[in-house]
């Protein structure tokens, strides 16, 4: 083989290697976590009974890879992220809260808890920019399932949140969309255990 041909046939390798890359982009990591300000100090009545906010180890590392603009991807941990924004959450809503990894963890007895809030994030996010990766539109669905110790299901929350953000905005934060989407669904998870505090008193 000619030099030449050696170094053609390099070239040609290396320009597919690139090509392969801007096609899959990459993935640049957010995150999901609220203002936290804007959820504390409501100033609705508790609901008088002791909550678990109940999150696994392995849910709290699940990582999540999702489309971002420009071809590239985001990843975040949503339960992660989420965790503390839930905790508040629910503290606006109950009279005491403690973070447990399941209905076995010795908190439940030892706090003598009445309640498991359990919940299921499912996360979407979006971009047509084709320039800039941080996405223009992220949401969250939530769903919040309120049981006793021993796992009867007593009520089943399901909210929706969304954030949008635009360049002007996240050229500073490029988590805004998701963070906006947090805050969002957060807000109507307390509203929508207002609504419910008759089954939960």
């Amino acid at each position: 083989m000619s030099a030449l041909r050696f170094l053609a046939r390099k070239c040609a390798l290396a320009a597919g290697l690139l090509l392969a890359v801007l096609v899959t982009g990459c993935a640049h990591p957010i995150s999901l976590s609220p203002d936290v300000a804007s959820l504390a100090g409501s100033g609705k009545a508790k609901i008088d009974r002791k909550i678990g906010l109940s999150i696994s180890d392995a849910d709290r590392q699940r990582e999540v890879t999702g489309p971002g603009g420009g071809g590239d991807k985001v990843n975040y941990f949503p339960y992660r992220d989420l965790e503390t924004g839930l905790y508040i959450a629910l503290s606006e809503s109950f009279s005491q809260v403690t973070r447990v990894s399941g209905p076995t963890d010795p908190k439940v007895k030892e706090q003598g808890l009445n309640y498991l809030a359990t919940p299921i994030i499912v996360t979407t996010s979006s971009s047509p920019s084709m320039v800039t990766w941080p996405p223009t539109l992220f949401t969250i669905a939530l769903t919040c399932t309120i049981s006793d110790v021993q796992g009867n299901a007593i009520t089943e929350l399901r909210v929706f949140g969304e954030g949008r953000a635009e360049f002007d905005e996240f050229k500073a934060d490029t988590s805004l969309s998701a963070r906006r989407a947090a805050s969002d669904v957060l807000k109507k998870l307390m509203t929508a255990i207002a609504e419910a505090a008759p089954k939960l008193r």
